[in-house]
């Protein structure tokens, strides 16, 4: 068991001091607070000390302030190939950072905008008529049925059509009778990314806003990408992302098109609730993911373990977590009873 503090990332995208309440403010974008041993980010002991334990899991506090990269995170068999693919060619472009699948939820503190699968094609289509002959292309493709290919050429629109063409979008989605959030999310999304491509990818995708309690599950090779809101997310310990566009960092068209599920939908969970007790545990998962508010929660062994204090004290046997606080716990150690007197968040891996 070790007692540690989070990670914080500092990535351009965050809220300016929005993780205040869990770190300590810095004056500039906190983005990501880590809660595992990736060595991309690994907590650090509360105490000072080593921190020994390893753990499946990744746990986060995520505060966007803006849109983040369109994502895909491989699966398993991707992300071994691909990886195995770098090790033999050290001086090739390196993708992936580890060798594994990454399947994460996402629970709404607050409320979260997200762009998240593909909508019907042929709605889409509709939307990039209204753009008129410059993405002709990519409406064909749509009314094809090919994503891949839509995608592709989007990707590679020259830079001057990207500029004229995206502040149209948001007008051409209602026009094709999308709601009114569909069009808001572009609008911002081409506010930030006004030379981007990626803008034309996001406008294939559906919106959503998660309000507090909330939350989607998210598949390998499912595409998706975070807009704007305060979050939990726990994962698989994998920080392999392959991006469509919206960064500065790479885009590399092959391979997240080859890692690319064209029908996967990000699932929402209905959590399961009892008196305080919230339980998230998307089928087929391999996490579960408990919330507990002024209530009692038994850990129980036989998994690792992640105990974060969000909100208020919480008491895990002995030990007292403030706000920022967490325990990580190997699968073999012992049952901790945990008392929140604020909320909690309980992170398991499947057994």
């Amino acid at each position: 068991m070790d007692i540690v503090r989070g990670y914080l990332q500092a990535y351009d995208w965050g809220q300016v001091d929005g993780l205040a309440r869990w770190t300590a403010p810095t004056g500039g974008p906190q983005a990501e607070l880590w809660f595992g041993t990736h060595p991309n980010g690994p907590s650090v002991a509360r105490d000072g000390g080593q921190v020994d334990v390893q753990t499946p899991i990744l746990t986060k506090i995520l505060a966007a302030a803006r849109p983040l990269s369109i994502q895909i995170h491989p699966s398993a068999d991707f992300a071994q190939a691909q990886f195995a693919s770098q090790r033999s060619d050290p001086r090739g472009h390196q993708l992936l950072p580890d060798p594994y699948a990454k399947a994460e939820i996402l629970i709404a503190v607050e409320p979260f905008t997200i762009l998240e699968g593909f909508r019907d094609t042929g709605v889409s289509a509709e939307v990039f008529a209204h753009l008129g002959p410059q993405v002709a292309q990519a409406a064909d493709a749509l009314r094809a049925g090919d994503l891949p290919g839509c995608i592709r050429g989007l990707l590679t629109l020259p830079m001057d059509v990207v500029v004229d063409t995206a502040p149209a979008l948001p007008a051409a989605m209602a026009a094709a009778g999308l709601p009114p959030l569909a069009s808001e999310v572009i609008e911002q999304v081409v506010a930030c990314y006004p030379d981007d491509p990626g803008v034309f990818v996001a406008a294939l995708l559906n919106a959503r806003t998660l309000a507090p309690g909330e939350s989607i599950y998210v598949e390998p090779g499912t595409v998706h990408a975070y807009v704007q809101g305060l979050g939990v997310e726990v994962m698989t310990a994998s920080d392999n992302v392959l991006r469509l566009g919206l960064t500065s960092k790479t885009v590399a068209i092959d391979a997240a098109l080859a890692a690319l599920s064209v029908s996967g939908q990000p699932r929402p969970v209905e959590p399961e609730q009892t008196a305080g007790v919230a339980t998230y545990a998307p089928q087929g998962a391999p996490f579960s993911v408990v919330s507990v508010a002024d209530a009692g929660f038994t850990a129980t062994t036989g998994a690792a373990r992640t105990v974060l204090c969000m909100q208020g004290e919480i008491t895990a046997g002995d030990i007292v977590l403030a706000p920022g606080d967490a325990i990580l716990l190997e699968a073999s150690e012992a049952d901790l009873q945990v008392e929140a007197d604020g909320r909690a968040v309980i992170a398991r891996a499947a057994s």
